[in-house]
């Protein structure tokens, strides 16, 4: 390159640097444009991003408990399959036993109705009411010897006076004794069985059972109910273990007798009547009969 050729190339690059030097400016003023624009352009396209990542979070959530609440509802689904085909198969397993059992039973009931027809032919069985005796009622009262029917319980209390006499009878002075004691007893009434009397008539069917009249069976004063109150003994007499025997018999004599008026016996009876006409009312065929039962002098 000559010094020509140098010199007009410095003058251009003089005139470049002139043109550079007059557009800075401009230049600066479009690269703080661009770099701006490039900025927000960025900043937008993060901000989309961001909120499409989060909205495809959620719905991938919403997706998941969707697929897990199908799989809870698929699962109990199957549960619910598996329950009935058993289910279903057990009940077919029963329905075969059943119709076997139904089978088995019907032949069995086809032979036994056979077999019975059979037998009536061979023996030409014939249904007859059955026939009671004498003998038959009496062996069933045999196992009963006496039947208490009725009780009376009483409670009372008394005093009773004894004294000495001479052997002439006379009362010996200063010898009179008193006993005052409270006291509890029972008394039962009932029937004897091995009085009663039986009579069947057959022709009739009439069955008459006359039971003997009621008497006094019991009458007992335990001897802790006997509560001793007052004891007075005298000078030359005093109370022995033979006064309080004499004191507890006659005080059964006394309690007897207001039982009985008290209609013990009559209680006694009527309650033998009702309990042995119940009892052989169980006797095999006494529907066939007229049960009668009475008392002896009524």
């Amino acid at each position: 390159m000559n010094e020509h050729e140098t010199k007009q190339l410095d003058k251009k690059l003089q005139q470049v640097i002139k043109l550079l030097n007059a557009k800075r400016k401009l230049i600066g003023r479009v690269l703080v444009a661009v770099i701006l624009v490039a900025f927000i352009t960025a900043v937008v396209v993060t901000i989309q991003r961001a909120k499409t990542a989060t909205e495809l979070k959620k719905e991938n959530e919403e997706l998941r408990a969707s697929l897990a609440v199908a799989q809870e509802n698929l699962d109990s689904a199957q549960n619910e399959l598996t329950n009935a085909t058993d289910q279903l198969a057990y009940s077919e397993e029963q329905v075969n036993l059943l119709e076997e059992s139904t089978s088995a039973l019907v032949e069995q009931v086809g032979k036994m109705e056979k077999k019975v027809s059979e037998l009536e032919e061979l023996l030409n069985v014939k249904d007859t009411p059955p026939q009671i005796t004498k003998e038959q009622l009496e062996q069933q009262l045999s196992s009963l010897s006496e039947l208490v029917t009725a009780k009376y319980f009483y409670r009372n209390a008394t005093r009773q006076e004894g004294s000495k006499t001479w052997l002439w009878g006379w009362t010996m002075p200063f010898s009179d004794i008193s006993l005052l004691a409270a006291y509890d007893g029972t008394i039962k009434a009932g029937i004897d069985f091995n009085q009663i009397k039986i009579d069947v008539n057959e022709s009739q069917k009439v069955i008459t059972v006359t039971l003997p009249p009621s008497k006094i069976t019991d009458n007992n004063i335990p001897q802790e109910t006997i509560n001793v109150l007052e004891v007075k003994n005298n000078l030359f007499n005093e109370t022995t273990f033979n006064d309080y025997n004499q004191f507890i018999s006659a005080e059964k004599d006394v309690m007897e007798e207001k039982a009985i008026e008290q209609g013990i016996l009559v209680e006694a009876n009527n309650e033998a009547q009702a309990t042995i006409k119940a009892f052989l009312s169980l006797v095999p065929g006494m529907n066939n009969y007229k049960l009668t039962v009475k008392t002896s002098g009524n």
